[in-house]
């Protein structure tokens, strides 16, 4: 799948053996989305042309309001919301293993 797909009202991205959809919301904005059509977290164009000549995507994670990665493969930044949300990260105590 090429950036250019991005620009159709929907894309089905299938991984980890399940169906999850990529939906434009605007320009330069997509949804990612489970299969019962939960939200996994934002797509956005950073810019339209990085250093090597292609768009610049970055991921927002829900209850985020700035990109968390970025780069040039969608589909990377994609399935990184993907595995956050089927595999969060466990919950930090703060005391940063201190006794």
């Amino acid at each position: 799948m090429s950036a250019s797909e991005l620009e159709m009202s929907s894309v089905r991205f299938p991984y980890r053996e399940r169906i999850f959809h990529v939906e434009k919301q605007g320009p330069g904005l997509w949804a990612v989305l489970d299969d019962s059509h939960a939200e996994l977290g934002k797509l956005v164009r950073v810019s339209p042309e990085g250093e090597e000549h292609e768009p610049v995507f970055g991921a927002i994670p829900p209850g985020f309001t700035e990109t968390l990665h970025e780069g040039s493969d969608w589909k990377m930044l994609v399935a990184s919301l993907i595995n956050e949300a089927l595999e969060p990260s466990p919950a930090t105590t703060g005391n940063q293993g201190e006794s």
